[in-house]
């Protein structure tokens, strides 16, 4: 009796589970493409920084880059022995169904701001660049999360002195 009844709860378990793992039509949609409320694995990213024409090497490096839903947090470290000013000039967060949202840039200074981000001499500076929706609020805060794959393309300048870098900064998030 009770090898019966275990029986019967192991196929209906291995059962529904093989129709979930082939993509069985017979399956409603949604229980077609069920998407983990957790992700279990970190986000992988690909920083290039990408100098426009003339311009050179960039006057800063990038340590480090951590990216989240809809947000990439990037420290940048100055080298020289000079202050470099960034300007942000603009930048796209770019899903993998090729929609666009403008982003916002914080620094751990200033927070949110147009303004230019200032790096001392032999110093680092942590920037999060957030997804902005329409509405003017970050998509991470809504439900409109944008979840890897992505890519964020910031277009910025650096100045160090009279010598003026322009190029752009990708980070590409898997």
């Amino acid at each position: 009796m009770i090898d019966k009844i275990l029986l019967r709860v192991v196929g209906t378990v291995g059962l529904g589970g093989l129709l979930l793992a082939s993509g069985c039509q017979f399956l409603p949609p949604e229980l077609r493409t069920l998407k983990s409320p957790i992700r279990l694995t970190p986000y992988k990213h690909e920083v290039t920084i990408q100098p426009d024409s003339g311009s050179g090497p960039a006057p800063f490096k990038i340590d480090s880059a951590k990216a989240g839903p809809a947000e990439v947090q990037l420290t940048l470290s100055n080298p020289t022995s000079s202050t470099i000013r960034v300007v942000w000039a603009e930048g796209t967060f770019i899903t993998a169904e090729s929609l666009s949202y403008a982003i916002g840039v914080k620094t751990d200074r200033d927070g949110p701001s147009r303004e230019p981000t200032i790096i001392e001499a032999h110093s680092t500076i942590r920037v999060t660049v957030i997804a902005i929706a329409k509405d003017g609020k970050s998509t991470a805060s809504g439900s409109a999360s944008i979840e890897a794959p992505y890519r964020v393309g910031l277009k910025l300048s650096a100045e160090r002195g009279l010598t003026r870098w322009k190029g752009t900064v990708w980070v590409f998030v898997l």
